[in-house]
């Protein structure tokens, strides 16, 4: 999965790595405290592993691939928004859509004209009853 992630950071357009690291910047976290976080998690589950921690090695390792997919679902649905993300991951900008939909509804409606109420009154067309 680190494979997969590292895969996926590398084909990063320039805008999604400067939003990515603004917003580990935002979260107060800069390159060297992530290293340093996955240099001790390894650490720990190494400790684990050598004294005999089963239960605890297992759980670990499931709460670390846990968080590495979560990550890696984040990266994949991102790349495939064209929509602007802040540091808290909302969209920047109104709520206009997109939608070329929308776009054809407005030309109908610009090409659309009210009828016309006559200025005289109409003469009736039947005949009178007598």
């Amino acid at each position: 999965m680190i494979a997969f992630i590292m895969k996926k950071r590398s084909k990063m357009s320039p805008k999604d790595s400067l939003l990515e690291q603004a917003a580990m910047n935002a979260a107060g976290l800069q390159q060297t405290h992530v290293i340093g976080i996955a240099a001790v998690t390894f650490f720990i589950i190494l400790l684990c592993v050598l004294a005999g921690f089963k239960g605890l090695t297992w759980t670990l390792l499931l709460i670390i691939n846990f968080c590495l997919f979560a990550y890696l679902m984040k990266l994949t649905i991102e790349s495939g928004l064209n929509v602007p993300l802040g540091p808290d991951g909302q969209p920047i900008g109104g709520d206009e859509s997109s939608d070329e939909e929308d776009d054809d509804d407005d030309e109908e409606e610009a090409a659309y004209q009210a009828p016309s109420v006559p200025t005289e009154p109409s003469k009736p067309t039947l005949p009178p009853i007598t």
